[in-house]
């Protein structure tokens, strides 16, 4: 059922009492129900761990598309703590269980966690481009306004300290303000937006700065092979430095023919349209080129390394 496990977490995590999660793909486990999913928590925290939970309590489950199902529990392990527990279905088979373990809490793991490696989950590739196309993606409903996520709650934006430090494996670091990501030269794009949970907006437009021109002013090195982006707020993400340099792709400045609001990113966001909103990271203080995969927040509890639309990669597969 489990044959092994990835021990990961971020920063952004780290900001919610989370010091590790423990990420474990499964196969061969039927989910039809919520009790299903419960029992496979039971057997996959004794498997895991030295522990024997006393009880597993449901907390909540969501639809991610028209195909996953995230089903999450809470197993008490100290007065006041518990380890989480996330099943992630497809279809009907689970296909990992992850566990967040709360800052205080020491459990030793059965055996020693390997290292996530993105390889395999990169491996299917295509060339449709899901940005500028007119059907709507698989697992996807249109909405007529965004919906704003801000799970690590709204920054406060101080402009006059405000900078976007580009760095990394590059030939030249810069920080830039708002003034010079204008004076470097922005251009507009007309895309759909698509969240990993099914919802997408229609046709919204956004200015800014190409990540390509980015790409032409700090010149990564050869062997550059993924973009880590960080966040006012704590959050990040990591896409691979193909996606981050196709064409659509934008450090934005304005939405909809005016400045981002607060909401959306103010003074500036990241926008993939052909990858999952999860990777428009919002509130963007910090892009580093680099030649190693680090997972952000949403990929530390099993979202995808790349995030594709077209090939409806919403989360890891092995």
């Amino acid at each position: 059922m489990i044959k092994v496990c990835y021990e990961t977490s971020s920063y952004g995590l780290k900001l919610k009492g989370v010091s590790r999660v423990i990420d474990c793909p499964v196969d061969g486990f039927e989910v039809h129900l919520v009790p299903d999913a419960k029992k496979l928590v039971e057997k996959a925290i004794r498997a895991v761990f030295e522990l024997s939970p006393r009880e597993v309590t449901f907390d909540s489950s969501e639809s991610i598309g028209y195909t996953h199902t995230l089903h999450r529990f809470k197993v008490p392990v100290l007065w006041g703590k518990y380890v989480g527990a996330r099943v992630v279905v497809a279809g009907r088979k689970a296909i990992r269980v992850l566990f967040t373990v709360p800052e205080g809490v020491d459990l030793e793991l059965k055996y020693r966690a390997k290292q996530y490696s993105p390889e395999a989950d990169l491996a299917k590739v295509s060339d449709v481009e899901s940005s500028n196309s007119t059907r709507l993606p698989r697992g996807q409903v249109y909405v007529e306004v965004p919906i704003v996520y801000a799970i690590l709650g709204v920054p406060e934006i101080n402009l006059s300290k405000w900078l976007l430090r580009v760095d990394g494996f590059v030939e030249r670091q810069v920080d830039l303000g708002l003034t010079d990501l204008y004076e470097i030269g922005v251009e507009s794009i007309k895309a759909d937006f698509h969240c990993v949970t099914g919802w997408s907006a229609r046709d919204l437009e956004f200015t800014g700065v190409s990540t390509r021109r980015v790409v032409e002013l700090v010149k990564p090195l050869n062997h550059v092979k993924w973009v880590y982006v960080e966040s006012m707020d704590g959050y990040s993400t990591i896409i691979p430095y193909e996606e981050f340099t196709k064409k659509g792709a934008i450090i934005a400045l304005e939405m909809n023919n005016r400045p981002l609001d607060t909401l959306h990113g103010y003074p500036t966001r990241l926008v993939v349209p052909h990858l999952y909103g999860w990777k428009s990271a919002k509130w963007v203080k910090k892009i580093t080129f680099t030649d190693v995969y680090v997972d952000g927040y949403w990929e530390s509890l099993g979202y995808h390394p790349r995030g594709r639309v077209d090939l409806e990669e919403r989360f890891k597969t092995n």
